[in-house]
């Protein structure tokens, strides 16, 4: 399952994340954990994307 609150759950909070001056963003040395592991979902949701020209939501 895929949702937001599954996996945008790291940008629940701002001090969490920033933008790279490509406009990518990452994140900071604030996020916890449960932050950490929803971000590196939607990292390979994205890459998944990519792959199959397919939007996943």
């Amino acid at each position: 399952m895929v949702r937001g609150e599954v996996y945008l759950y790291w940008m629940t909070n701002p001090e969490w994340y920033d933008y790279d001056e490509n406009e990518k963003p990452y994140l900071t040395d604030k996020a916890p954990e449960k932050a950490k592991e929803s971000f590196e979902r939607y990292i390979e949701l994205k890459n998944r994307e990519k792959e199959t020209g397919m939007k996943i939501i």
